[in-house]
């Protein structure tokens, strides 16, 4: 018992820990209430755990119902820590959040019944029963509480892969499979406690899963641009170190590199408001134009981009140029000004360093917008 109450005791501090580094830290909003009301939930499941494991077996005046009533507690409170972790896998795959906010009711179900089938084993025994003893059992029914929990990771986890698949530019896949993925962890935990109550299995899964994704949250926090969400030019640098390391048959290694047009006159005229509208239009094309190819995209800082690209040829170089002003120029309708942008790239040559690469790509940069301006003269 000591073992079982000092292990959830730690846990319950590190969760503590957790909870305060979020609401004092640096973090989106989204990523903060949501991370905090998982934290929330998991630190009064290690609570209601710790007065379980007090409770079971007293004999006290009014135990066996205390007992009966911190189990349903337990159990309901299962369903909302599940139903909290997967509304947020949802959350990151942006489309499918569009469902749930429809559905909110259905998808919400399987804790309502979770939560009303633990209250209502009090008296039926359904997940639970507590004997004359005061100790608990395991309930007849007590699989339809795993299934449901299941079928809220299984749902999650399976949204989480196909958005992936079908959005190559989601520049949160990691964070999107971490709290996918490691919601198994602290459930299986769970329910291997639920069949074998002496052991704190739990808490220890639990802790551990949301501290990787604690981590992810705070590497992705310093890897992304926070503006357009995109690589920032650490990002870029490691992966251009990474890349040159790598052969790919039939293919070179392409630097893009790209700035806004006018961009001072859109900051200036309509203000850095705009402006930064302005930058995210531009962020968004380069997702949708590149990530689906498999492209690294950077905001290499104020109206510069970067894209690296394994091609084949320069035509698929041109190909790509053209494919991003298209879209660009698309998504500029109905704007009070016009969104353009000047591309140079280069592609690797062998024996070349990244100085001379990046140069080499800056160069060819100049050279379009030093061509456009004496075409404009």
């Amino acid at each position: 018992m000591s073992l079982y109450i000092t292990v959830n005791t730690l846990c319950a501090v590190i969760m503590t820990i957790l909870m305060f580094m979020v609401k004092r830290g640096v973090m989106h909003e989204a990523d903060q209430k949501t991370f905090f009301n998982i934290s929330f939930n998991c630190l009064l499941l290690f609570s209601l755990d710790i007065l379980w494991v007090n409770i079971d077996g007293s004999t006290f005046s009014h135990a066996t119902t205390l007992n009966k009533v911190i189990n349903a507690a337990y159990f309901a409170q299962s369903g909302v820590l599940c139903y909290f972790w997967s509304r947020y896998s949802l959350f990151l795959s942006s489309s499918q959040f569009k469902v749930w906010n429809v559905h909110r009711v259905l998808f919400a179900l399987p804790m309502i019944i979770i939560g009303i089938m633990s209250v209502a084993s009090i008296w039926t025994g359904w997940f639970f029963t507590v004997d004359d003893a005061n100790h608990y059992h395991r309930g007849e029914l007590n699989i339809v509480q795993v299934s449901l929990i299941f079928a809220y990771l299984l749902y999650s986890f399976f949204v989480a892969v196909f958005t992936i698949k079908k959005k190559r530019e989601l520049v949160n896949k990691n964070k999107l499979y971490a709290i996918s993925a490691l919601g198994f962890l602290p459930f299986f935990a769970n329910i291997v406690q639920i069949q074998y109550p002496g052991l704190s299995v739990f808490c220890v899964g639990a802790t551990l899963g949301l501290v990787v994704v604690f981590l992810e949250i705070q590497r992705e926090m310093i890897s992304l641009d926070p503006l357009t969400r995109l690589n920032n030019r650490n990002q870029a640098s490691i992966y251009l170190s990474t890349r040159f390391k790598q052969e790919i048959p039939g293919k070179k290694l392409y630097q893009f590199a790209m700035d806004l047009d006018k961009f001072k006159g859109i900051n200036d005229t309509y203000g850095h408001m705009e402006g930064d509208n302005a930058l995210l239009i531009v962020s968004n094309v380069l997702k949708v134009v590149c990530g689906p190819r498999g492209h690294f995209i950077s905001r290499y800082g104020g109206d510069e981009f970067v894209v690296f690209a394994n091609l084949p040829d320069d035509a698929a170089a041109d190909e790509l140029c053209t494919a991003i002003e298209e879209k660009l120029a698309k998504k500029s309708f109905g704007l009070p000004y016009e969104l353009k942008m000047s591309i140079g790239y280069a592609r690797l040559r062998k024996g070349e360093t990244e100085e001379s690469f990046g140069r080499r790509a800056d160069e060819a940069l100049y050279e379009i917008k030093n061509r456009r301006k004496v075409e404009r003269v």
